[in-house]
């Protein structure tokens, strides 16, 4: 049925049944002499709890039954087949996902089954399993596939990569035969590393730790260069000579942790192009590629380079250096200037359960000709209730 709440209307058949047990008061004769031709005074019910009229108030009942049927809008099936359901699998254009279920979706393609790129166009799956160039794939082109795909019963097989990416909208409206397939790419981003001391290589390990090793992790894929080899030019200029001394203090941190060598100068150098200027003056000519780290005093400046350290970095003025932080807030700034943060991680399955929901609207079945037929069955009962009850002044 489409619209299954409106059988609540049935319940509405008290409502006959009351009728026909309570009974009027019968009318008082008046002595008027026109009463002698009103053949309704000797027709008058008395009243009292007793059931009348039984087969009038089994057509009511009947008649109100078909109402609630009549806007249910029922959906018979007596000489239709049932829907077939057909499977449908939905591939991200993506090499590596064809390669990890390329099994699967050559099996698919020998069924006969219908396999689409999740494109707009969703162009067919070739045997050869070769992914569309420049293909546009995001959450919102992947909806848009799967609402195109469910105007028909479909058992959907969706084949996608497992990225934070799929998480920038709210949920993901699916049928309520689906699957997922997913995988964590290992063709990642390569992440970038520092060539350290001792040919040491500084990056972020897989949990997020950032670690200097000549033996990397062989799960991890570190891009082919390093982003900088050897000591990184650092401009240390402050007027408060403990500030300098306590800053100079947290590169030494850094140096013995993690073999980061810098080459420090106390003077800016004429023609000299520095990765790191920690100071209290910014200076007026700056460069793009230099990370200013600067301690509170003129206005500031907005530029995405220009990091402010909002307190003088001395033990009784910072808190940060007072509880020891401000080595691992510098590294934390290094990491920035190199682009050595950790890579987004791919989602969790509880939140994949939940980024995927059962809520495609599906296409309302055909009543065909029974609504029809339903309709004339209600207005015929209308009609005979109408006469009985006219008949037997009822």
């Amino acid at each position: 049925m489409n619209e299954p709440y409106m059988l609540w209307g049935a319940l509405a058949v008290v409502v006959p049944i009351a009728i026909h047990f309570w009974h009027r008061k019968q009318g008082k004769l008046l002595p008027w002499a026109a009463t002698l031709w009103l053949e309704e005074k000797q027709q008058q019910q008395s009243r009292g709890l007793r059931l009348d009229n039984v087969w009038l108030m089994l057509l009511r009942c009947l008649l109100v039954v078909s109402l609630a049927v009549l806007l249910a809008q029922p959906v018979m099936h007596l000489f239709q087949k049932p829907p077939v359901v057909q499977p449908v699998h939905l591939v991200q254009p993506s090499a590596a996902v064809v390669d990890n279920f390329r099994f699967e979706l050559s099996e698919a393609i020998k069924r006969n089954e219908r396999v689409v790129w999740a494109t707009p166009a969703l162009s067919t799956v070739s045997s050869a399993l070769t992914p569309p160039d420049q293909a546009e794939y995001n959450p919102l082109t992947l909806q848009t596939a799967i609402t195109q795909l469910s105007t028909q019963p479909i058992n959907l097989h969706l084949y996608a990569t497992n990225t934070p990416t799929l998480a920038t909208v709210p949920t993901i409206a699916v049928p309520d035969r689906f699957a997922l397939h997913t995988l964590v790419d290992s063709n990642q981003q390569p992440r970038p590393f520092l060539l350290v001391k001792d040919n040491r290589r500084l990056y972020i390990n897989r949990v997020g730790r950032l670690v200097s090793t000549a033996t990397p992790d062989a799960s991890v894929r570190l891009a082919t260069a390093p982003a900088h080899t050897g000591p990184i030019p650092t401009l240390v200029s402050y007027r408060n000579e403990r500030e300098k001394q306590t800053v100079r203090a947290a590169l030494a941190a850094l140096t013995d942790v993690y073999g980061i060598a810098f080459q420090i100068d106390n003077r800016s150098s004429p023609g000299r192009v520095y990765t790191w200027v920690l100071t209290d003056q910014l200076p007026a000519q700056r460069s793009t590629s230099t990370r200013y780290i600067v301690s509170p005093g003129r206005q500031p400046v907005s530029a995405a380079n220009v990091i402010y350290t909002n307190e003088v970095l001395t033990p009784t003025t910072s808190e940060r250096v007072e509880t020891g932080q401000l080595p691992e807030w510098l590294g934390t700034q290094l990491l920035a200037q190199f682009d050595l943060n950790t890579p987004p991680a791919p989602l969790t399955q509880p939140e994949i359960r939940g980024l995927f929901t059962t809520g495609q609207p599906t296409p309302k079945q055909a009543s065909t000709n029974w609504q029809q037929v339903f309709f004339l069955v209600f207005v015929g009962l209308v009609i005979l209730e109408r006469g009985i009850a006219l008949t037997k002044n009822a």
